[in-house]
């Protein structure tokens, strides 16, 4: 049963592989990523005695296959091949938007930076403890600065998506100079997880700056891409090394402990999640990952409801002997919050949204400002999501960014830039 999702998912790279002219891309890095966290769960089962652990079932692995596929076949309608275009409407306000969101960056790096290092100084398992168990507060004292911040933080693809921007060669203004300064100051959201002595951050950090390359690499001349190339790893190497200091604080100096650890990292989803279907907890209703949006329904429309328990939802599982807090992927968080059958149709709203929006590049190869950033919006949302659904703690996030899709799709073609491929001979 464990090779049953991994076989599909190597057959979905397979075919979309053919469909996409054999060209590695965006979809085909979205694909190898659930790929290779399929194939750690098949190592940590057969070679690491996790067969001990979980005893594995039928339909848990149906049910995440079917789900994972149909989140997959969303994405199929973007052909690397067919993207020829990105419209920038409305460049006045994207020129705008593009340094109004620097001095905000750079106060979040400094504040966040601040508290990294203490919480980094010392025990740093002792230390991440204390702040998940609320031992520590000195992040939620900072009251609305800690907020705006947080979201600033979050808005980390901006600035990543400007440092693209202004390596290609129709960007109105574009600089090299201004691509490095946006770079660096995307690493706010580094520095905002690691403030929780959380190591996602670079995680995430470089995810999202893996498909961006992919995004943008045919906009982008040969010198340009050995740039960013050098400029990424620049950046990668002190965060990368952050990242592995904390593995070690938390998980032990020895090399075997630190690879099982690191393994255990990417492929413990398929295995959880197969425990977590089995327990089938009542589903929270979208409390645990849509909390914000639950909590005004509620004081809108039903002020006398009760208010979800999660202590008491999470005993369930503990009372089967299952820890409620690992990662199932994003598949095992909408299970959570609205059931086998609820889950399963948010994976194919999702699904659907990403078809729809990648409609235009069938149709004449291009795709507007405006799906260009809910793509990224939801092609991050798939990706993290091959952890959890991390963006249950983003909402107003989410929701800046779709006021911005609302607002560029109504602009009109108003000052409208054309970026274009640059074609075989971009040197």
């Amino acid at each position: 049963m464990i090779f049953i999702p991994l076989c599909f998912v190597g057959g979905l790279l397979f075919v979309y592989q053919v469909i996409n002219k054999f060209k590695v891309g965006v979809v085909s890095y979205l694909i190898f990523i659930y790929l290779s966290s399929l194939i750690c769960s098949v190592i940590l089962y057969l070679l690491f005695d996790y067969s001990e652990k979980y005893i594995l079932e039928l339909e848990p692995f149906v049910y995440f296959t079917v789900g994972l596929c149909i989140l997959l076949l969303g994405f199929f309608r973007y052909r690397d091949y067919r993207v020829r275009f990105i419209v920038l409407n409305n460049i006045k306000a994207i020129k705008f938007l593009e340094w109004a969101i620097v001095p905000f960056t750079c106060g979040a790096i400094v504040f966040f930076l601040i508290r990294a290092l203490t919480v980094l100084s010392g025990d740093i398992e002792a230390n991440r403890n204390a702040v998940v168990s609320g031992g520590v507060s000195y992040l939620s004292d900072a009251g609305i600065i800690n907020s705006l911040f947080s979201l600033v933080s979050n808005l980390f693809l901006l600035n990543m998506l400007y440092a693209f921007l202004n390596l290609t060669e129709s960007y109105p203004g574009a600089s090299v100079r201004k691509s490095l300064i946006h770079l660096i100051l995307s690493t706010v959201y580094i520095f905002y997880i690691m403030a929780y002595v959380g190591r996602d951050g670079v995680v995430f950090w470089g995810m999202s700056l893996c498909f961006f390359y992919f995004m943008f690499r045919d906009f982008l001349t040969k010198r340009k891409q050995k740039f960013l190339k050098r400029s990424a790893l620049f950046i990668s190497i002190p965060a990368f090394s952050i990242f592995t200091v904390i593995s070690i604080q938390r998980f032990g100096g020895e090399a075997g402990n630190l690879f099982l650890a690191l393994l255990d990292y990417a492929g413990q989803q398929v295995l959880n999640f197969n425990n977590h279907y089995l327990v089938n907890a009542p589903a929270a209703g979208g409390a645990i990952s849509f909390a914000p949006l639950v909590s005004m329904s509620s004081y809108l429309f039903d002020p006398e409801a009760v208010p979800f328990n999660k202590e008491m939802w999470n005993q369930i599982f503990l009372d089967k002997g299952v820890a409620p807090w690992v990662f199932t992927t994003l598949i095992g968080s909408f299970m959570y919050d609205f059931g086998r059958i609820g889950g399963m149709a948010v994976l194919v709203f999702l699904s659907c949204t990403v078809s729809f929006v990648l409609r235009d590049v069938k149709k004449n190869g291009a795709i507007k400002f405006s799906d260009f950033i809910l793509f990224v919006l939801l092609f991050q949302i798939s990706s993290w999501g091959v952890f959890y659904y991390r963006q249950y703690s983003a909402f107003f996030y989410i929701v800046s960014l779709l006021i911005l899709v609302v607002f560029y799709k109504f602009s009109g073609g108003t000052g409208q830039v054309v970026l274009r491929k640059l074609g075989g001979t971009n040197e």
